[in-house]
Parts: structure tokens; C-alpha cells; sequence
């Protein structure tokens, strides 16, 4: 019997090791995030870049956007198109993401190929051409999506939002720009924009897989390392004031057969004390099929769809439920949703509160099996948070929530200072 107690201790033992992060900061500011595990043959490599569309001034409205698209025409060592040959060749997939707090870029790929993978992605981020000919190039096609997406309502929609509730945090600009600031992009524009943020010291490294640290933090400084780190030039972003009154915008739109809503309100923080009490909240009212709002809004025939969820900012988050139904039934959403919502406050229960809680710790367990999931939470926890205990005790964090601080959210932060826009068909 002690023999095989001390053999689950070592086995045990062996899973947190194998489990755990490997930090290190290069001699060049750059942060490198291992997480060596052996339940997978598959490797997450990314490199996050703390830019997105709340770091530009108002001329470069779409900058970091565009710059995405750019880094995949062409380095130093590889011509246009050859990183995505190369990665598809080895069984791999290679992207990249912008968003208005961050840039990434992304391989995941078979163990024995994440050397080259790493190479490749250094390429990329690193030695980019950013061609004046790359660029002009470039112009008209992300001015098609800018045309694309406003022909999308939901686009439309979230956009609008965010012009409504935000007056002075440059949250209120859309990820991808404007058309006469994309066609006055230059090559030297671009290339100041990309010197100042995409370098060492504004710069995680994160690889997750079956992978020795040791031997990774040798690979990552004979490339990334050989970079020469300098000061980011980060501009003062300016803090939403405190809303006063709930604020509404109507939008007429003839292509529409339904009606399109969204009422948000400032939320806590992602990784506050708060911010937990807030996760939970939501899985209450939008936690699958099971959840409040499904229940009464969906299975009773108000709505044809219902979305809860956060923003996910470090600053000036907002908490938002979204909605499409029957033009005529707004007001009886709108009044239901606050009925729901007074008479969760008197009815919420420890038990209720206890299953959500599982809920959350089950989805955040299951959607970090992947690699690549895990290593983008690991990413966002580094880069947007400015922390890596939001990723290391999510799970605690969510536990410790109490019933009374899911009623003191709910109570403190879904009031009427609410921002709401309601898209219907124009007749």
C-alpha cells in the first residue's frame, strides 16, 4: 500500500510539472511563456503584440488591421505566400488575429516541426518587407472587407453600440478603420507604426505542447532574441467617463426582416475581484440552453436568438445581451428582460449559483484541452490583463465566487445607466 501511495505522489508530482508555466524575459525585453505538456502530440506557437485599434491616433485608423494583413506578404527569407506553403506543408495551420488590445500571430503544428514552425513565425513578425508595391496592393482589398462588413448588420449593430457608449475612450472606433485612412497609408506610415510596437519589449512569446523549455528558450533567442529591444512610444488612452442615464439610438434599415438589439452596461474589469462574480452572473442568464434568458426568452417565443457575454477589456469593459426578434416585440423583450432580471436579485439561489460555477470551471477545462486555446488564454492573461494569475487561478478565482457577490454585480452594474440600440426594418 505505501509503495502505491508514493507512486500516485510521484505521479501526481510529475502532472504539475508537466503542467506548469516556464516564464523568461530575454536580455531584450521580450517575454517568453513555455507550458510543456505531454497529453498532446500537437504545438501552440504564438507571438502577441500589446497593439490593437485603441493604440492608434486618429490618421492611422486601421493601422494595426492593416499591418496583419501586410506581414503575410513576403520577409527577408521568404517571398509572398511562401510561410503559408511551408506551414501547410508540414500538416500545420498558420493566422493571426487583431483586435482593438491586441495583435497575434499563431502556428499550430506537429511536435517535430516546431522548430521550424518558430523559425517561421519570426519571419513573419520580424522581417517583414512591408513593400510599398505590397501595400498599394493591399489597399483595396481591406477597403472590400471594410464595404463587406457594412453590409452585415450585426456589424452595423456593434458598431453603432460602441459608438453609443463610449464618447472618449477610443473604444468607440471600428477595428478595421475608415476608407480615407486606409488609402492614406504609406509605406513609411506603416513602418513607423510597426518600429514602435512590434519589437522585444512589447512582445510575448507563448508555445504550449510536448515541448523541453530549455530547448525552446535556445531556439527563441538565436531568433526573436537577436532583435534589439527599444521603448515603446504607448499614447495616453484616455478613461470613459462615469455614465449618467441610460442612452438609446434607433437605426432604420430596409434590407432587415427582423429586429436586431443590444443593451450593454459598464461591467467590471477582466481579472477585478469583481470580474468573476460578473462570469458567473452570465452563465446564469446566458449559460446554454439551461440558462435564464434562453428559458424565458427563447423557449417562450419572444426571441429567435439571445447572446450574453462581456467585452473583455482590462479598462472600460462593457457587459452586453444581445437579441434578434419580431419588430412588434420590442418593448415585451425589453420589459421581460427587466422582470428577469428583478426577480433573479430576490430569487437567486446558493444551489443555482454553485451549478453555474461548475459550468464555467467544466467550459474553461474543456476549451483549454486544445493547445492552441490553452496557449491563446495564456497570451491574453500576458498581454491584455498584464497578468498571468488571471489564466493560473481562473478556477480558484471562480470557486471563491459567493451568491452574495453574483446579487452585488447584478445589483451594482445592470441598472439604468445602460447603453441600447435597436436595429429594425424600415417599411
Amino acid at each position: 500500500m505505501k509503495i502505491l501511495i508514493f507512486l500516485l505522489e510521484v505521479l501526481m508530482v510529475s502532472l504539475a510539472l508537466a503542467q506548469e508555466l516556464y516564464t523568461y524575459k530575454l536580455p531584450n525585453g521580450a517575454h517568453l511563456i513555455v507550458k510543456r505538456r505531454d497529453d498532446t502530440q500537437a504545438v501552440a506557437l504564438q507571438v502577441w503584440f500589446k497593439v490593437g485599434s485603441i493604440y492608434e491616433n486618429y490618421q492611422e485608423k486601421g493601422m494595426a488591421h492593416f499591418l496583419e494583413h501586410m506581414l503575410f506578404n513576403g520577409s527577408e527569407k521568404y517571398p509572398y505566400g511562401e510561410i503559408d506553403k511551408r506551414v501547410e506543408s508540414m500538416g500545420g495551420n498558420i493566422n493571426a488575429g487583431t483586435s482593438k488590445d491586441y495583435t497575434f500571430y499563431h502556428i499550430e503544428i506537429a511536435k517535430p516541426y516546431w522548430k521550424e514552425a518558430l523559425e517561421l513565425l519570426y519571419e513573419l513578425t520580424q522581417k517583414p518587407l512591408l513593400l510599398e508595391s505590397m501595400v498599394e496592393k493591399e489597399k483595396p482589398i481591406v477597403i472590400e472587407e471594410l464595404k463587406r462588413g457594412k453590409d452585415n448588420p450585426t456589424t452595423l449593430l456593434w458598431e453603432e453600440f460602441e459608438k453609443l457608449s463610449y464618447k472618449v475612450s477610443p473604444y468607440r472606433f471600428p477595428i478595421i478603420g475608415y476608407e480615407e485612412t486606409i488609402k492614406s497609408f504609406t509605406r513609411e506610415s506603416l513602418l513607423k507604426f510597426y518600429r514602435n510596437f512590434y519589437q522585444p519589449k512589447n512582445m510575448y512569446i507563448v508555445i504550449v505542447g510536448d515541448v523541453n523549455p530549455q530547448d525552446v528558450k535556445e531556439e527563441v533567442l538565436r531568433t526573436f532574441g537577436k532583435e534589439e529591444g527599444r521603448t515603446v512610444e504607448r499614447p495616453q488612452i484616455p478613461k470613459e467617463p462615469e455614465q449618467i442615464g441610460p442612452r438609446f439610438k434607433e437605426i432604420k434599415d430596409s434590407r432587415l426582416e427582423k429586429a436586431y438589439w443590444i443593451i450593454g452596461w459598464r461591467s467590471p474589469a477582466v481579472g477585478s475581484k469583481e470580474y468573476y462574480a460578473l462570469v458567473v452572473l452570465d452563465q446564469v442568464l446566458g449559460g446554454g440552453r439551461t440558462s435564464l434568458l434562453y428559458r424565458e426568452l427563447k423557449e417562450k417565443g419572444l426571441v429567435y436568438s439571445v447572446f450574453t457575454g462581456d467585452l473583455g477589456r482590462a479598462e472600460d469593459n462593457m457587459y452586453v445581451i444581445s437579441a434578434t426578434f419580431d419588430p412588434g416585440r420590442y418593448h415585451q423583450v425589453k420589459e421581460r428582460l427587466k422582470e428577469v432580471l428583478d426577480e433573479l436579485y430576490k430569487s437567486l439561489s446558493d444551489e443555482e449559483v454553485k451549478k453555474a460555477k461548475e459550468r464555467v470551471i467544466n467550459s474553461d477545462i474543456f476549451s483549454k484541452e486544445k493547445a492552441d486555446n490553452d496557449a491563446y488564454y495564456i497570451g491574453y492573461s500576458a498581454t491584455v490583463i498584464g497578468t498571468l494569475d488571471y489564466y493560473k487561478y481562473f478556477e480558484n478565482n471562480i470557486k471563491s465566487v459567493r451568491r452574495q457577490d453574483v446579487l452585488k454585480v447584478l445589483k451594482k452594474y445592470l441598472n439604468d445607466n445602460y447603453n441600447e440600440v435597436l436595429m429594425v426594418p424600415e417599411r
